[in-house]
């Protein structure tokens, strides 16, 4: 038997051991039925088994901005399905499988942080009616963002951006044991294909922040060197890494996201970066890259183990924005106009002396165009809470950088709005908590705009 899975074997025996028989249904996972359903009927009947409290937790609108969200790693709301009876988690392990390929099945469900706990360590959130289509099924953990129903309303791949990765390899060169390795060895394989002068075009410093998925549209910008400019060799193995991508999901699924490619100019409208800031211990391997096009971003970040993205579209010049319209945004905003935008919102709801949003927190850029709550939703998709502190002058100034070093007095005390994140960095201030930031830049835009 592999070593992996004894130990797994193993690990789970000792569990029951310990908790003994009459709490084995509750702790362990439940394993997949030999046949797995389709989605649409497992999601009807695990909606059906639901009493109100939970489908109250479990279910929202269609058009909820959560729909839209995809921040890896970060809870999306929605029930625990640890939370849920046997019989229910037996229907959502078989969700979580019949959203995957056979090749998926031995992959996603083996991913580090899942592989024992299985369905346990997962949040269910179910968008709209699975009895009157269209909605969507997102099963979220960890490394995982796994969303079923199918194309949406948007005509948007896989309903919205899909987000795998695992633990395997951490900060070690070639990502040794992890399961997407094959997808770093096939892109170091299309690397080796480049020749001196592509290699000059596509390897950049550094990687942009691992959520910045956004579609760009017929007139985005693009890193990288041009797929179609590539030889016919680079051009199969771009084909072929796509295919590797892919093939975690479901044949249907797989197959509506090659068809919004081959609407948009197929591989040859792609371009193709690698990143110095992912090559580890100078092994001239780049484990972070990405191909990227009017309507689609594969992102793959191997450094310091695998963090991945995939949102591919019919159309990126409409992409998936669900929620209330909240402002109309007259130029594109990114980096310091999103820290702005957040400190400002904030300010309004604190009514505080500072305000601070570290730059390095932004994590995606807000497109020109009418605004909706699921776009805000994705800017502040850490989840972040605005606190409101006391504190001198003098410790702001030293704990949060260059922001406020020309203009604060050392002595005095400020009440200062940031994140609780931020808030951790300055050390043991108690700091009064004031609510979600991004229900705070929601309420701002609406009422003074996003510029």
């Amino acid at each position: 038997m592999e070593r992996r899975k004894f130990l797994k074997l193993a690990g789970n025996i000792a569990l029951v051991a310990g908790v003994g028989a009459a709490l084995r249904y509750k702790v362990l996972p439940p394993s997949p039925s030999a046949k797995i359903g389709d989605v649409d009927t497992l999601t009807r009947q695990l909606v059906a088994s639901f009493d109100s409290a939970d489908r109250a937790v479990a279910c929202v609108d269609y058009d909820h901005p959560l729909r839209q969200y995809h921040n890896r790693g970060v809870s999306t709301g929605g029930l625990s399905v640890w939370s849920l009876s046997w019989d229910q988690r037996k229907l959502a392990t078989d969700l979580f499988y019949a959203g995957l390929s056979e090749a998926g099945r031995a992959r996603m469900p083996e991913e580090q942080l899942i592989s024992i706990p299985g369905v346990h360590a997962l949040d269910l959130l179910i968008c709209g009616d699975p009895q009157k289509p269209p909605y969507q099924v997102i099963l979220s953990g960890a490394h995982v963002n796994l969303r079923l129903g199918g194309e949406n309303r948007e005509g948007v791949a896989f309903g919205g951006p899909q987000v795998y990765g695992d633990q395997r390899g951490n900060d070690s060169q070639g990502l040794p044991g992890n399961l997407y390795r094959y997808q770093f060895e096939m892109a170091h394989r299309l690397f080796q294909t480049l020749s001196a002068a592509e290699r000059r075009v596509a390897v950049l410093p550094t990687a942009p922040i691992q959520t910045q998925i956004e579609l760009q549209g017929r007139d985005g910008v693009f890193a990288g060197v041009g797929v179609e400019t590539l030889p016919v060799a680079s051009k199969v193995l771009v084909r072929e890494l796509l295919g590797g991508i892919l093939s975690t999901y479901r044949e249907a699924d797989a197959e509506y996201a090659w068809r919004c490619l081959d609407r948009n100019g197929g591989i040859d409208a792609l371009h193709l970066s690698y990143y110095r800031d992912g090559e580890v211990d100078g092994s001239g391997q780049y484990q972070i890259f990405r191909l990227e096009g009017p309507a689609a971003v594969f992102y793959f970040r191997g450094a310091p183990h695998v963090h991945a993205f995939v949102n591919v579209a019919m159309n990126g010049d409409a992409p998936l924005s669900v929620g209330e319209v909240v402002a109309e945004n007259p130029s594109m905003l990114e980096g310091a106009g999103v820290k702005a935008l957040f400190e400002r919102a904030m300010f309004d709801a604190t009514g505080s002396d500072l305000a601070y949003y570290g730059i390095d927190g932004v994590v995606g850029k807000l497109r020109k165009g009418t605004i909706r709550t699921g776009d805000l939703y994705n800017l502040e998709s850490w989840q972040n809470r605005i606190v409101l502190l006391e504190a001198k002058g003098v410790d702001i100034a030293g704990k949060l950088g260059s922001d406020f070093k020309a203009q604060l007095d050392p002595a005095r005390t400020y009440r200062l709005a940031t994140t609780n994140y931020a808030a951790g960095l300055l050390g043991s201030f108690r700091p009064e908590k004031v609510g979600m930031l991004r229900e705070a830049t929601i309420s701002y835009a609406r009422r003074f705009g996003v510029g």
